[in-house]
């Protein structure tokens, strides 16, 4: 997961359209009813043909990495509107931009209510979601305790192991309420570690953005003509899991990817430019 483009926004009629769908539910007296709403209207908005959902999922695709992989895992085709905050629990965020991403069925479906956030009383972790199939009770004050790529780099909170496992490793301080917030985002609610199959696929892209560095370093220093170099680039930014090609990056600029693949490490002194993709 990767901090996404804060320069991706639908035209102005599509926002003003949001803005009109969202003050019907605004306008309602109490949470409750802002809730059944908010969970009702949306599904009835959200369809293909709906003028305005339509440009929303262009936008959205547009945020995505390759062929509209999930922004959640990386690997699955998106084709879910999530909410980050989810709707039940925030019924004025329902038709909010900037509380949508890209989704696959996979991520979205398990993630449903599941929110917390640090309590603006005391400071201490708590779940806000419902518990069974309770009604959605209206939220305490609090800072999210979930990451939002939408306005936060998840990798300031993990870093993914390239040597072994492949699984994100949290880098805040035990205790800390960075380290809550990155365990309870990618371990309990996206479970991005202990779905094998994510961590098998990060491993084998791996792999992939290796090759695609390697032929593109190649084919420079064969002389190969711009134009062929820049679509080499445009195929490798179009790869699924972006992250596994970040933390490449990262641990290049840090200095600590050599002593784990070499013959990587000096891919990138070959093609420092590559550094900026």
């Amino acid at each position: 997961m990767i901090q996404l483009a804060k320069n991706i926004i639908p035209a102005k009629e599509i926002i003003d359209k949001l803005k009109e769908y969202q003050d019907q539910i605004d306008s309602l007296a109490t949470f409750q009813l802002r809730s059944d709403k908010a969970k009702n209207v949306f599904s009835t908005r959200n369809r293909i043909g709906n003028k305005v959902f339509d440009a929303v999922k262009v936008k959205l695709t547009e945020m995505c990495s390759g062929a509209r992989r999930c922004v959640y895992c990386e690997d699955s085709v998106a084709d879910e509107v999530e909410h980050i905050h989810p709707k039940d629990l925030y019924p004025n965020l329902c038709f909010h931009w900037d509380n949508y991403v890209y989704a696959c069925g996979n991520c979205n479906g398990p993630k449903n209510n599941k929110f917390a956030i640090f309590r603006k009383d005391n400071g201490n972790f708590h779940n806000v979601n419902p518990q069974g199939k309770m009604k959605a009770t209206e939220p305490l004050e609090g800072n999210d305790a979930l990451i939002n790529p939408r306005i936060e780099d998840p990798l300031d909170f993990c870093i993914l192991d390239l040597s072994s496992t492949f699984k994100f490793v949290v880098v805040a301080k035990g205790g800390t309420d960075d380290a809550f917030k990155a365990d309870y985002t990618y371990n309990e609610v996206l479970r991005l570690n202990d779905r094998e199959f994510l961590r098998k696929a990060r491993e084998n892209a791996y792999t992939n953005y290796k090759s695609r560095l390697g032929y593109y370093t190649t084919k420079k220093v064969e002389g190969v003509a711009q134009d062929k170099l820049d679509n080499l680039v445009l195929n490798l930014k179009q790869e699924a899991h972006p992250t596994v090609w970040k933390e490449m990056q990262r641990y290049h600029s840090k200095g600590i990817l050599k002593s784990i693949d070499k013959d990587l490490d000096d891919l990138f002194i070959k093609s420092p430019e590559a550094l900026n993709w």
